[in-house]
């Protein structure tokens, strides 16, 4: 997935702070790393516009470390079980929120070098809730639910960053190697 550009996480406001937009700009790496189509439904949003749509006082969103997704090709709660069984591999994760009346996906980061994180840390909370602001249900999937998405999304395995850019660089190396060996014969 590419990342999204910064319009489309502000579609419901225009954050005017530096931490505010730095937060977006962390928003939108994380995202860039999510290997599926979705649409974005809210991301930052006014303290006034939180408010007017009942948003939670604790919202990450007026924060810009939160985003709201619809994924394309599978339902919140699959890719919420996917985010459960990959979390180690997004250590921003902060919560993750799937509603049962709604397709959408909240999740909120908290990575390095961001500001205004609710504790300061990645909390790694994963909930259900019927409607936002309505009450929290700690969450987690069962195992039926974990296999069921590891046999239906094998390819939105996240991908070892570190070991494809070392892979990469040593190719360069090995086949500069090479020419110059090829060439000083």
């Amino acid at each position: 997935m590419r990342k999204p550009t910064l319009e489309a996480l502000t579609a419901k406001g225009s954050p005017t702070d530096t931490n505010t937009i730095v937060n977006l700009e962390l928003v939108r790496k994380f995202l860039g790393k999510v290997p599926f189509q979705y649409a974005i439904t809210s991301a930052y949003r006014s303290p006034e516009y939180n408010r007017s749509i009942g948003g939670s006082s604790s919202s990450q969103h007026p924060n810009g470390l939160a985003v709201d997704i619809v994924p394309n090709a599978m339902t919140s709660r699959e890719l919420a079980t996917w985010f459960w069984i990959h979390k180690d591999s997004y250590s921003e994760l902060d919560q993750v929120i799937w509603y049962r009346n709604t397709r959408h996906l909240h999740i909120g980061i908290c990575p390095a070098g961001a500001s205004n994180c609710i504790v300061g840390a990645p909390r790694k909370d994963f909930y259900a809730a019927n409607a936002e602001g309505l009450g929290y249900d700690r969450w987690a999937p069962t195992q039926a639910e974990i296999d069921s998405v590891n046999a239906r999304f094998p390819q939105g395995k996240p991908l070892p960053w570190g070991l494809i850019l070392g892979a990469g660089a040593l190719a360069i190396v090995t086949g500069l190697g090479a020419y110059f060996y090829i060439r000083s014969r």
